[in-house]
């Protein structure tokens, strides 16, 4: 079987954890709270997350992009979380997907 189809399953659950933690951040997002945890959401974390999705949908496994979007995402969460712990459940899917994606780029 070439090596694109065995991907292909692999390539949709990354996507699909990706859309599940936008989903979630948007979500935490519209929860009264700091003002300023929101902005950074809205300006860095969920723009850095469409940019990584953007390469997993063209195919370019082995786009440095993916990586660094998944990544600044969840550098942005990891900032959020010791603001307010409420967002300890985010950087967590982000560092999930980081590695979910990770092997995806390595072709493992």
């Amino acid at each position: 079987m070439p090596k694109s189809k065995t991907n292909l399953p692999d390539i949709r659950r990354v996507i699909s954890l990706l859309e599940e933690a936008v989903q979630y951040a948007e979500t935490l997002a519209m929860m009264p709270s700091n003002r300023s945890l929101t902005i950074r959401i809205g300006e860095e974390l969920i723009p850095a997350l469409y940019e990584a999705r953007t390469y997993l949908e063209v195919r370019m496994l082995r786009a440095p992009e993916i990586r660094q979007g998944i990544l600044k995402a969840s550098l942005v969460a990891s900032d959020l979380a010791d603001a307010d712990s409420s967002f300890g459940p985010l950087y967590s899917r982000l560092r999930v997907l980081l590695e979910e994606a990770g092997l995806i780029s390595r072709g493992d």
